[in-house]
């Protein structure tokens, strides 16, 4: 009885700090970006991102660190083997949950910026524009001013959007990986099928943008 008390207490430590971690990781399903209630300049739009981004990476750091703390929790109530196949085997899990976790958190800001940019949802909630964009004479042509398309200067609106994107794969990148201590996660998140459909649909809506745009400056 005294055997299976022990291994009944360790087998639930072990299921606290996993369940301790996919909490942690339940706290990345927020929308990293934010859209406000009124129209801003294109650069106002990415100053107001770039504001609320590292606190919210710094949260993700520190709830980065407690994972580390749960799994150490967990090898020093076992006491194992850190070469032994069994350990290995089980920070691999781990490590599945925290490329889950972090998969999940992506997705759910790519979804967001993907509905905020989606015509349809913008009518059906008749929801404020998130830019405001000039429409100038330049050239003898009536034009965007800054571009909807991507452009060399890099202010475009698409060019924007996917820099805005590009933030949210950084969430990858906030916490040292489980099973070497350093290192990061972002060679497994890139290869995520559910970001690569995540991603498909946001340009999708993007393409919709700027042929509907298009049509509507064609009529000048």
């Amino acid at each position: 009885m005294g055997i299976v008390k022990e291994v009944d207490d360790l087998v639930k430590k072990m299921k606290e700090n996993v369940k301790k971690m996919q909490e942690m990781m339940n706290l990345w399903k927020k929308p990293i970006f934010e859209r406000k209630n009124k129209p801003l300049a294109p650069e106002d739009v990415e100053n107001a991102h770039s504001s609320q981004l590292q606190p919210r990476f710094e949260d993700v750091k520190s709830q980065g660190k407690e994972i580390h703390k749960a799994i150490k929790d967990t090898a020093d109530a076992i006491k194992p083997d850190k070469k032994s196949e069994n350990w290995i085997a089980y920070v691999d899990y781990c490590n599945g949950l925290v490329i889950e976790g972090i998969t999940k958190g992506i997705q759910c800001s790519m979804h967001y910026l993907s509905e905020q940019i989606n015509i349809h949802y913008n009518k059906q909630n008749q929801l404020q524009p998130i830019f405001d964009i000039k429409v100038g004479l330049r050239d003898r042509e009536v034009k965007f001013d800054p571009p909807i398309e991507s452009c060399q200067r890099g202010n475009g609106i698409r060019d924007i959007i996917l820099k805005i994107t590009n933030d949210f794969i950084s969430l990858a990148i906030q916490m040292p990986r489980l099973d070497t201590g350093n290192g990061d996660y972002l060679v497994e998140i890139k290869d995520q099928f559910e970001l690569f459909g995540a991603l498909q649909i946001l340009t999708n809506n993007l393409q919709e943008i700027e042929d509907a745009s298009g049509n509507f400056i064609h009529q000048y």
